[in-house]
């Protein structure tokens, strides 16, 4: 699948992006989705590819723009994408995935999604 354009990121995230302090043209500035693929494993890997066929970071950008509060709510609520089978977190900005999903793009659009929401969320808390 193609990747994400800038105008697809206005329209699948208008109120995130509106949180952040820069410009922001590529997705892997809101989150890098790398395929977790044994040839590039080694014994310092976090997570194993024969379990989590993906892995997840998340920019400090993110935990900016959604506060401190909110970001430590990401993990619970990746947990109810569909389309994760499993989901292991090593760091509170790094996950390994297993899922069904074989292109990346996918995968992170459904991570935008959720990040959309929680970013609607933090922006409602903020002008309460």
């Amino acid at each position: 699948m193609e990747e994400i354009s800038q105008e697809e990121l206005q329209r699948l995230c208008p109120t995130l992006l509106s949180l952040l302090e820069e410009e922001i043209d590529e997705r892997r500035y809101l989150v890098v989705v790398d395929p977790n693929v044994e040839e590039e494993a080694d014994d310092a890997d976090v997570f194993d590819p024969t379990e989590y066929n993906w892995m997840l970071y998340f920019p400090d950008r993110i935990k900016e723009a959604l506060g401190e509060e909110k970001f430590a709510e990401l993990y619970e609520r990746l947990e109810g994408i569909e389309a994760f089978e499993d989901l292991i977190m090593d760091e509170e900005d790094l996950f390994g995935v297993s899922s069904p999903l074989e292109d990346e793009e996918a995968l992170a659009r459904e991570v935008l999604t959720v990040l959309e929401a929680m970013a609607v969320e933090a922006a409602r808390e903020r002008q309460a």
